[in-house]
């Protein structure tokens, strides 16, 4: 018989729920085009590579932190899973870059050949900016865990 997963708890839940709605909010409605400039295209990814970056370091440091520091479960779901899994969404920067991809690219290019060239070149960044993204996150966990045991 196989053992099931404990039921998290209410409040858990409805902290989760809060902290994504919360970092859905933050990620539309920063003004990202006016603090770079209003000629931002529909399809610019730099806003959302930003977001990303900055919310994947901040969750590896209070992910980092809160594990030698004893916060509540509530709230400890409730920013990293619930408003720094929203706020940091990759599909929203993968939206983009498809964007780019097929609505701009692709179209443009002359040749069967340089459609795909295209398209790879944008896999190829994608996947960098995954890996710069995990290394940030993962030496601000260090850092993170570094600041919780200084204070003890």
């Amino acid at each position: 018989m196989a053992n099931h997963a404990p039921r998290p708890h209410p409040a858990t839940i409805l902290a989760v729920a809060i902290g994504g709605a919360a970092g859905a909010i933050a990620r539309v409605f920063l003004p990202w085009p006016t603090v770079l400039d209003d000629s931002l295209s529909a399809f610019d990814p730099l806003p959302l590579a930003i977001i990303c970056l900055s919310g994947a370091a901040l969750l590896g440091l209070v992910t980092g932190y809160s594990s030698r520091r004893r916060w509540p479960e509530p709230v400890i779901k409730g920013v990293t899973t619930g408003f720094f899994g929203a706020f940091t969404t990759m599909s929203g920067l993968a939206v983009a870059y498809a964007g780019l991809t097929f609505g701009v690219t692709i179209y443009a290019a002359s040749s069967v050949l340089q459609g795909i060239m295209y398209a790879a070149g944008i896999v190829a960044v994608l996947l960098a900016f995954l890996f710069v993204t995990t290394l940030v996150t993962l030496w601000m966990l260090k850092f993170g865990t570094y600041l919780a045991g200084e204070r003890t």
